[in-house]
Formats: structure tokens, C-alpha cells, sequence
């Protein structure tokens, strides 16, 4: 009997001191999350994209195809979103091209004019807008415009045709061929060759022939200035576009070195009339670079404001049939593209 009531009283005990002894400790439970709002981290700022429709010329010949590369790839660095279009050389397009481009929110307009007259309402509507214009090679007859950016072809014409008559030996006859009558660079060049001739008394330009940068036009305007003056001395080419279809007139004359010419250009095929001695000169410009060059300024000025020249001529040299080259001294004498500022 005592032994039962000595279990009884152990495990009485027993239960006793296991209700009292302190509960294994637990993992402490992850921290509720704190009810003030945790601030956000400050959105990285982006630099603006700049939009700007470019209203090019036809993509016809090595100058503006390389124009048009410029202007694409330094825009393409830049980061600039470019909305080109080719105007065809056909100015009722054109005007529909930029109505086209100042309908999707350009920040500025970028100009190669089909005709510096037809250019004007064009122009004058994207002032209304208070959207800034530049124009590139071919420019404008009026309309406001930041600035213009080409190659100086007053000087060209002007320096093109004195390496003519100096190879002629400042006496007979000259003639002149060049693009489409009405465009600016064709006007200034066709001006400055005038001006040249006028200095060299015993010299007479027979014709200025428009060929419209086409070769058989070139070649046929060539041939009947030939048949009217066999005795024809030089010729001055505004583009080489045209130059293929002055030598095609002269070889069919036996006239190839006898006519001496200076052809603006110097791409591979003005490099290889030099070296055969179908040409005496060729005038070169880098209008790969002119447009990165340009379409840099437009970036500049829609992005710190700052402002180009008014007038932006390019660098151009000409190559001799000797192997020099010489840069021309640009611009010429008494002469501003923009002579009323």
C-alpha cells in the first residue's frame, strides 16, 4: 500500500515541476513591415530626343548620297530621331513633303531647297509655327532661316573658271556648264563664272548651258557649242554628274586634252579622267562631312541654343593633273551669299 502512494505522490510531483519549468525558446518571428511609407528611388532623367525632318534632294548623284549618309549617321549618334524624305528635285513635292513633316511635331526643319522661290511659303509656314529652319547646299530666297550650310559655289565658279582661262592662256573661248537654272548654287555659280570672265577681256563665254545634272543633256549641249565654234578653248562643269557626257562629246570630236576642263567632283571617276588627262582639274568637297557638320549645328542649337554662322561654307580644294591641290580661297572678292544682312 505505501509503495502505490509513493508513486502517486512522485508523479504528483513530477507533473508539478515539468507545469512550472520555463518553455523552450522559439525563433523570433521576421519583423513586420514598418507602416510609414519607404520613400521610392528618383527616376533616372533622360535627355530629350530632338525630331528633325530633313527635306533632301534627290538621292541621284555621289554628292548627295553622301550628303545624306552625313546627316543619317551623325543624327543616328547624336540620338536624334530623323524623318527624311527625298524631294524628287520637283518643288510642288516638296511643299507637300514639309506639310508632311511640320504635321509631325519636328523640333526643326532641315531644307534642301528644289527652288529657292517655290521654297518660301514653305519656309514661311514653318516660321509661323515657331519652327526653326537651316538649309543645306540649296537654300532660300527668303523665309527666315538660322543658317545655310553648303559648299561656296560663287567661289567655285568664280576659281573654276580662272584655272580655265589660265590654262587657255587668258584668250579664247569658254564654256560653262551646270544644273538647273533657278536654284541658288546654280545662280551663284552661274554669276561667279560671269564675273570671272569679265575680268580677262580676250576671253568670251559662248554659252552657259543648263544641263539639269544629266549627262546626255551635258553631251548634247556640248556638241552643238562644238558645232557653233570648233575653236572652243575650255569648259567649265559645275557637278561631274554631267562630266561623262562633255568627254563623250570631245572624244567623238578627237578633242580630248586640246578643250581644257575643270569639272567639280573628285570621286572615283573625276580621279580617273584626271589621271587620263580627260580632265585638267577637279574641284573637291567632302559633303559627308558638311552634312554631319550641319546636322551637329541644328543639335547644338536645339540643345544649349547656340547659333551658328549665318553662312556655313564648306572646305573645297582643286586637284591638278600634276598631283597638287590646292584649297580655294573662298569666298570670292566683293561677294556675300546674303548680301541685304
Amino acid at each position: 500500500m505505501k509503495k502505490y502512494v509513493l508513486v502517486a505522490v512522485f508523479l504528483s510531483l513530477t507533473l508539478v515541476l515539468f507545469a512550472c519549468a520555463p518553455k523552450a525558446p522559439t525563433a523570433a518571428p521576421t519583423a513586420a513591415p514598418a507602416t510609414e511609407e519607404q520613400p521610392t528611388a528618383e527616376p533616372v532623367a533622360t535627355e530629350e530626343q530632338f525630331v528633325i525632318g530633313f527635306s533632301g534632294a534627290a538621292l541621284l548623284d555621289e554628292f548627295q548620297i553622301s550628303l545624306a549618309n552625313g546627316i543619317k549617321d551623325e543624327a543616328a549618334e547624336l540620338g536624334i530621331k530623323l524623318i527624311h524624305i527625298e524631294n524628287d528635285n520637283d518643288p510642288v513635292k516638296q511643299a507637300s513633303d514639309i506639310e508632311d513633316l511640320l504635321a509631325q511635331n519636328i523640333d526643326l526643319l532641315l531644307v534642301t531647297a528644289a527652288s529657292a522661290d517655290a521654297i518660301i511659303p514653305s519656309i514661311e509656314k514653318a516660321n509661323a509655327m515657331g519652327i526653326p529652319v537651316m538649309t543645306v547646299d540649296q537654300g532660300t530666297n527668303g523665309g527666315e532661316f538660322i543658317s545655310h550650310n553648303g559648299n561656296d559655289n560663287y567661289c567655285m565658279g568664280y576659281r573654276g573658271m580662272e584655272y580655265v582661262i589660265n590654262m587657255i592662256g587668258d584668250s579664247g573661248k569658254v564654256m560653262h556648264i551646270t544644273g538647273v537654272p533657278g536654284t541658288m548654287i546654280v545662280n551663284w555659280n552661274a554669276d561667279a563664272v560671269k564675273s570671272m570672265v569679265s575680268l580677262h577681256p580676250n576671253v568670251t563665254l559662248v554659252e552657259q548651258a543648263f544641263a539639269n545634272w544629266d549627262a546626255q543633256q551635258a553631251q548634247a549641249k556640248t556638241e552643238d557649242v562644238l558645232t557653233a565654234n570648233p575653236d572652243l578653248a575650255g569648259i567649265y562643269i559645275h557637278s561631274e554628274v554631267m562630266t561623262p557626257g562633255v568627254i563623250q562629246a570631245l572624244k567623238a570630236r578627237d578633242l580630248i586634252g586640246k578643250v581644257k576642263i575643270v569639272s567639280g567632283g573628285f570621286d572615283t571617276g573625276s580621279q580617273e579622267w584626271l589621271k587620263n588627262g580627260e580632265i585638267q582639274g577637279a574641284i573637291q568637297w567632302d559633303s559627308y562631312e558638311g552634312g554631319r557638320k550641319t546636322l551637329k549645328s541644328a543639335y547644338d542649337y536645339l540643345k544649349d541654343g547656340t547659333v551658328p554662322p549665318k553662312w556655313n561654307p564648306w572646305v573645297v580644294y582643286i586637284n591638278l593633273a600634276d598631283g597638287t591641290k590646292v584649297p580655294l580661297d573662298c569666298p570670292a572678292p566683293d561677294w556675300s551669299p546674303f548680301p541685304s544682312n
